[in-house]
């Protein structure tokens, strides 16, 4: 719900009507005519930025890596849960071995990504 001064100012922008004009030699105001308020568009052109930082490159997905990081990741997920889920550790178990092949997905994901970004993808 806007305030009051809030409507009060929204109010006021209502209140006189606006027009683009412009003033001619002897000092009238003219309206502006649509195409000089637009002008016509270039036809799009691929975007290339002279400052833009390189593509950091992505390396291919391995297990070995989705191993060692999903573990590391998984070690900590199930200490945490055992910590504060009491009663079966299975559930806590199959979460932490899970995070392995996610891992994997997605440094797979992220490499194809850059793969399509760098032009690169067969």
């Amino acid at each position: 719900m806007p305030t009051r001064k809030q409507r009060r100012q929204r109010a006021k922008t209502f209140r006189h009507e606006y027009d683009l004009v412009t003033y001619d030699d002897e000092g009238n105001e003219v309206p502006f005519e649509a195409p000089e308020v637009r002008k016509e568009k270039e036809p799009a052109k691929a975007k290339t930025r002279t400052n833009a930082r390189p593509v950091r490159e992505v390396p291919p997905p391995s297990w070995r890596r989705a191993v060692r990081r999903g573990g590391l990741m998984g070690i900590l997920l199930l200490l945490l849960m055992l910590t504060f889920v009491k009663g079966r550790p299975v559930i806590p178990v199959i979460y932490a071995l899970l995070l392995i092949p996610f891992t994997y997905w997605m440094d797979r994901f992220a490499y194809r990504n850059y793969l399509r970004r760098t032009g690169k993808a067969s």
